[in-house]
């Protein structure tokens, strides 16, 4: 019988530990997904809980299954925001977002802006230029109370909040 503990013991520990695996545990839940075509997809992912009360939520946008190859120059437009409907949303970090350097030098003025917020952030919604090849971007927002919209690129997506 202890021989019989022990094993479960031991095998729920193991189960715990593959379930708590730290890039899973960064991307959260999933709450909403939409795919533009093999590439290009925007999806809403809950956070854990910080421990403050705030809901935090990961919009992020792009190639999210690897599915287009490396070496794809071309550029697709995310730019887009996020507001909450009957509540608030602020943007708590950015995910990826390229600054427009290059080895930690400004480009010149022809080159395309770097990914970037828009926007004061008081008008109750988060606003962002981005654009993406073969990798994804994003943002964590904090948001409480009614309906979480995002529209990025051609995508659009609404999530109702706890």
């Amino acid at each position: 019988m202890i021989r019989y503990l022990l094993l479960s013991a031991c095998a729920c520990a193991a189960l715990t530990a593959a379930d708590t695996h730290p890039k899973k545990r960064e991307l959260g839940t999933l709450l909403a997904r939409q795919v533009i075509d093999a590439g290009h997809i925007l999806e809403v992912r809950a956070l854990p809980s910080a421990g403050n009360g705030a809901n935090a939520y990961l919009v992020r946008w792009g190639d999210l299954d690897n599915a287009i190859p490396a070496k794809t120059k071309g550029h697709f437009d995310w730019s887009g925001s996020a507001s909450v409907s009957g509540g608030q949303v602020s943007a708590v970090r950015l995910v990826a977002f390229e600054d427009g350097s290059k080895n930690g030098k400004a480009q010149d003025k022809k080159s395309r802006p770097g990914d970037r917020l828009v926007g004061d952030g008081y008008a109750g919604a988060v606003a962002w230029q981005a654009r993406t090849s073969s990798a994804w971007d994003g943002v964590v927002v904090h948001a409480r109370g009614g309906t979480l919209a995002v529209q990025a690129g051609p995508a659009s997506l609404s999530v109702t909040l706890p």
